[in-house]
This record gives structure tokens, sequence and C-alpha cells, in this order.
């Protein structure tokens, strides 16, 4: 059954993609609190295209060996009608200590201890 974690997210938005698990330990509170900022700061809304991923799951799409969305820490996301870009460049000042990676159709935020960018 689906359970809000915020305003705006429940918890199977954070769910693996290949076997709808969440993480052991639940969805990740300061990502969710990090991914509302994003929300309101654009005003729009946030599709995670991939949030917790079990082993198997990051295997398959090629993952990090160390992923963050292994521990439930990352999420790929689409503001809608926002580019990679302006989410990224968003991303990049807001999570000065976490993980921000930016792709053609959508951007990588985690909450890892340490900066690391691509």
């Amino acid at each position: 059954m689906t359970k809000p974690v915020s305003d705006h997210f429940n918890d199977v938005e954070f769910a693996c993609n290949h076997c709808g698990e969440l993480h052991p330990d639940g969805v990740n509170m300061e990502l969710v609190a990090l991914l509302e900022r994003l929300r309101g700061h654009f005003g729009a809304p946030v599709a995670i295209n991939s949030g917790y991923r079990c082993p198997v799951h990051n295997a398959n799409v090629g993952g990090a060996i160390a992923s963050k969305h292994l521990l439930g820490q990352a999420a790929d996301v689409v503001v809608k009608g926002v580019s990679p870009n302006d989410v990224y460049a968003w991303a990049h000042k807001a999570n000065p200590n976490g993980g921000v990676g930016k792709y053609n159709t959508f951007t990588h935020i985690d909450v890892r201890s340490g900066k690391a960018r691509w």
C-alpha cells in the first residue's frame, strides 16, 4: 500500500523498478527533504525515474558498484518543464556536500557524505 513520506512524494516512488522493494531502512528522509526543496524551487512536479535499486537491478542497468541507489540515498529525477541542465545547476548549489550528476534526460541527486559531481 502506498504511504506518503512528504507533501508531494510517497514511498512507492522510491521503490526499486525491478522488484518493487524499498531499501530495508525505508525511504531516506534527507533525500526526500532535498527533493521537496527542488520541487519548491521550480514550482513543478518532480518525477523519480530511479530511487532505490536492489543489487540485481543495479547490475542490470550498469550502475556503479558503490552506487548510492543501493543504499536508498539517490534519485534520478526529472522536473516537469525544466531542463536537466537547470536542475543540475540548482542541485550543485543546493546540495554542496552530496552527489549531483547531469545526464541528457535526467539529473542524479544523492545525499552521500562528501561532494561528488559528474
